[in-house]
This record gives structure tokens, C-alpha cells and sequence, in this order.
């Protein structure tokens, strides 16, 4: 088991707000994760849509808040996307599994797993299990 979990959008807002079905769910999962001393890796082009998620319903300086956070917290990795893990993405994952909707963002992030050998995600987005990959809560 890898010590780095992934953190996919999903699971993030499910985190942050308390608005969505299972916070109670995921902040317990998260904060048990913090405590057994786990880190967080997740990509810019989740960053990105976590950003414009939090400046739509919280506003923009909730949007700055994340990125400054983000900048200072040695918990959380942002890895960023090169035109080479965005090709594997499209050639692994949306080509041959075109029947199943995947975004090109989860696309990167089930590459950036795969290259980074982890295999759980904090994640609600049943795409995660159809790719291979373990999803908590």
C-alpha cells in the first residue's frame, strides 16, 4: 500500500462542503488518512476545476485561499501535467474506454496513478473502480 492517496475532485468537495451527500463520510475518511500520516497527490487539472468550483459557490477569495494553501501544505503534491502523461492519458484511458464518459482530467489522474504506482483514490467517482482503482471512503 502506498503511503499517497489520490485526491480527486470528488472526493475533495465532499471534504470541503458540507453541502454534498457524504462530507460526513469523506471529512472522517480525510482526517483518519492526515492521522496515519498519509499525503495527498492530485494534479493541476484538479486543482483547476476545484478552484472554479470553490469560486462559483464560495466566491474568489475562497478560490485563493485553496491555491495559496496548496503552496504551503507539505501534505498535499501537486503534480503537473506534461504533454506526455496527457498523451498516455488520451491513448490508455479515453480511447480504448470511450464507452464511459471519462473527462480528460480523470484520464490524467488514472495515468498519474498508474506512473506514480498508487491504487487508492480519495474519490466518489465511480470512473476511479471502473479504471482499476480503489476508492476511498
Amino acid at each position: 500500500m502506498s503511503r499517497r492517496i489520490f485526491l480527486d475532485t470528488s472526493g475533495w468537495l465532499a471534504v470541503l462542503s458540507r453541502r454534498e451527500a457524504r462530507h460526513r463520510e469523506a471529512l472522517d475518511t480525510y482526517q483518519a488518512l492526515v492521522t496515519e500520516g498519509r499525503s495527498f497527490v492530485t494534479t493541476n487539472l484538479v486543482v483547476a476545476e476545484m478552484h472554479v468550483l470553490l469560486v462559483r459557490h464560495r466566491g474568489s477569495e475562497a478560490g485563493i485561499r485553496l491555491l495559496d494553501a496548496l503552496r504551503h501544505d507539505p501534505t498535499h503534491d501537486v503534480l503537473y501535467v506534461t504533454p506526455e502523461i496527457e498523451q498516455r492519458a488520451i491513448d490508455r484511458w479515453l480511447r480504448p474506454y470511450g464507452e464511459h464518459w471519462f473527462s480528460l482530467t480523470d484520464a490524467v489522474s488514472f495515468e498519474t496513478m498508474r506512473a506514480e504506482r498508487m491504487n487508492e483514490a480519495l474519490a466518489l467517482d465511480h470512473h476511479f473502480r471502473i479504471a482499476g482503482f480503489a476508492t476511498l471512503p
